[in-house]
């Protein structure tokens, strides 16, 4: 399994409205074919700052994805609610 982890900073005055475009998002990914996980989760620390957690089957189950109507519309709806662009983590297991 390919995992992504994204962080996302968000405008505190427009958290609340964020968080529903998360929601649906995690929901449409579960439809993608090769999604096998997706959530995010919200800092208990620093409410501007959430974390999406992705799992696919490969590389090809991405692609796929990030070309979808849903996932494009994501980062439409999402730009008004960031501080900056999102952070992707480059990561491996390692057990």
């Amino acid at each position: 399994m390919i995992v992504d982890l994204l962080k996302f900073n968000i405008k505190s005055e427009t958290a609340d409205e964020a968080i529903g475009v998360f929601a649906k998002q995690m929901k449409d990914n579960l439809g993608d074919e090769g999604c096998l996980l997706s959530k995010t989760f919200r800092s208990k620390t620093n409410p501007g700052e959430f974390f999406m957690l992705l799992g696919w089957e490969n590389q090809e189950a991405i692609e796929k994805h990030l070309v979808t109507e849903h996932d494009l519309l994501f980062r439409e709806k999402m730009d008004p609610h960031l501080e900056g662009p999102p952070e992707f983590f480059a990561w491996e297991p390692i057990a």
